[in-house]
């Protein structure tokens, strides 16, 4: 509870959206490094306690993780996406890749400061953002970048235009979203078909978890569809014969027949169940 009211605080230093303090819990106080008697929460708002010096250390205790500035992320443009995360012809595909026609604007996805814009190698035209906490996002293939290195940015800023700048074979956004310089799969935070952040997000402490999570999670669903596959059976129609049945369902009479005692000159009952595998 208390890192939901810390969360909620801090947001107000993190996303800069208002000047306006959030009063929440008044009755509640925190102690803060630096300062001789304990601190209202409703005082944190204050940019003044909360320092850039001060900042840092919330992160190093956790109060502040990554899972909660993803959530707020926002998405850098709309549009198809027509090229995912993982291999790809031999090579892995570091990003996401969203459909755009050439001059769109793509915005930044969360606060931050630009630390390169420039035409580098495949990448073509490319934007990195750092947003703190090891966190960074990549806009390449870029027709023309809009902002320059050591700029600080806002959350939905112009910070170039979309294009086919260098390995690229359509016009379209390559996005990347990578912690500690690692790339992960930008769809574990956003829902692009409906255009938002997914509901999870705030509730992870980083990226790399997400995504060991996420990994676990396609092997469970990987694991009980072969289960449900070996377990599979089918109920004899009219006008079936063995034949009809191995087509169907992609097996062979040699195989129906040893798995359920028949031979090819059995005759099939309406009705009757038969083992696929």
């Amino acid at each position: 509870m208390l890192k939901t009211i810390i969360f909620t605080c801090l947001s107000v230093l993190l996303l800069l959206k208002t000047a306006q303090a959030q009063y929440v819990n008044s009755d509640s106080l925190h102690v803060l490094e630096g300062f001789e008697q304990a601190i209202l929460l409703t005082a944190l708002d204050s940019s003044e306690i909360f320092s850039p010096e001060i900042l840092p250390d919330y992160f190093s205790q956790g109060l502040i993780t990554s899972g909660y500035i993803l959530s707020q992320f926002s998405l850098p443009t709309t549009g198809k996406v027509i090229s995912r995360f993982g291999p790809r012809s031999g090579r892995m595909h570091t990003g996401t890749d969203i459909k755009k026609e050439k001059g769109d604007t793509i915005y930044a996805a969360f606060d931050g400061q630009v630390t390169m814009a420039k035409y580098y190698h495949g990448y073509g035209n490319l934007v990195v953002l750092d947003h703190g906490n090891s966190l960074e996002t990549y806009y390449s293939h870029l027709s023309k970048c809009l902002v320059k290195p050591g700029v600080p940015i806002k959350i939905n800023e112009p910070i170039g235009l979309a294009g086919a700048t260098g390995r690229a074979t359509t016009t379209h956004l390559h996005f990347e979203i990578r912690e500690n310089q690692k790339p992960y799969d930008a769809e574990l935070v956003f829902d692009f078909e409906n255009g938002k952040t997914k509901e999870n997000i705030a509730t992870i402490n980083n990226l790399a978890a997400l995504h060991k999570e996420s990994k676990i999670s396609k092997q469970k669903v990987n694991s009980e569809s072969q289960s449900q596959l070996f377990t599979q059976k089918y109920i004899v129609r009219s006008g079936d014969s063995l034949y009809k049945i191995a087509r169907r369902t992609k097996t062979t009479i040699n195989s129906l027949c040893k798995i359920n005692n028949l031979t090819e000159a059995s005759i099939l009952q309406i009705g009757q169940v038969l083992h696929l595998y």
